[in-house]
């Protein structure tokens, strides 16, 4: 007889084991779900972004070359300025991209990837 209830009180623990592994793997699909959508989010959102401010630069870069050109009369040159204007801006980006890019970046990443999701207090993981 007790034999029995040990063999029994075993498979229950096996079947109860096996149903928190995969409540476990469950968990941790769901997470990367999550984590995997907030990445994708903030680099679609990103790139928008960046193409808005693209497009904005670019007609405010004709209008003041164009204005220019009105102006004084010689075009070449408002996009000559131009030019000379992204050249400059350019040299500072290449020169401070870890600062400005690379640095916020990171930061976000780790934030939406390393995000906690275990409770802090270990008296919770006890249900």
């Amino acid at each position: 007889m007790a034999n029995q209830s040990f063999s029994g009180n075993m498979a229950e623990m096996i079947k109860i084991a096996r149903s928190y592994v995969n409540t476990r793997i469950e968990l941790w699909k769901l997470s990367l779900l999550e984590k995997t959508s907030l990445a994708g989010a903030f680099f679609l959102s990103s790139v928008v972004i960046v193409l808005i401010i693209a497009f904005c630069l670019l007609f405010v870069s004709l209008a003041f070359s164009y204005w220019y050109g009105q102006q004084t009369g010689d075009l070449a040159m408002g996009f000559l300025i131009t030019a000379g204007f992204y050249v400059i801006v350019g040299l500072i980006f290449i020169l401070n991209r870890k600062s400005i890019i690379s640095g916020p970046i990171v930061r976000k990443l780790t934030s939406i990837l390393y995000k906690d999701d275990e409770p802090q207090n270990p008296e919770e993981n006890d249900v």
